[in-house]
């Protein structure tokens, strides 16, 4: 199994970065302008993106001020089937350190490196979203 990790500091305290990941407006603050999705566990987010022919689907499983958990549900994309995403937020003295992981890929070939690729890029726009408030997502509407 292949795993994508990230790992960076954000000038934000945890509870904004929980809202940035669990909310409609986070997710088009950072992620996607185009999401369905009511938030909290047990909810699907759905991320949708100007390429692809449907959106993602992806069950929230856990919220919490130390923790944001998402399993991926939907068929597509079929590299991301069962896949999970885990959010890890550790207060420092200058905010929060975020531990990001995307586990349970089947190999590390194929769309692998540009899903890693654009996981590193969105870490940026999340840490900018968090940061200043000013919504300016990897992914507009387009």
């Amino acid at each position: 199994m292949a795993r994508i990790v990230f790992e960076l500091e954000i000038e934000a305290p945890a509870d904004r970065i929980v809202e940035a990941l669990d909310t409609e407006d986070g997710i088009a603050g950072w992620w996607t302008a185009d999401v369905d999705f009511a938030g909290g566990v047990g909810s699907i987010m759905k991320p949708g993106f100007p390429i692809a022919p449907v959106p993602f689907e992806l069950s929230v499983d856990e919220v919490g001020l130390g923790q944001v958990a998402w399993t991926s549900v939907g068929d597509f994309p079929p590299h991301w089937a069962g896949t999970r995403v885990l959010w890890t937020l550790t207060p420092t003295a200058a905010g929060t350190l975020v531990h990001f992981s995307h586990d349970g890929w089947a190999s590390d070939e194929g769309p692998f490196a540009s899903s890693a690729l654009t996981w590193g890029r969105l870490m940026d726009t999340l840490k900018t979203y968090a940061e200043t408030g000013v919504a300016a997502p990897l992914f507009p509407k387009g």
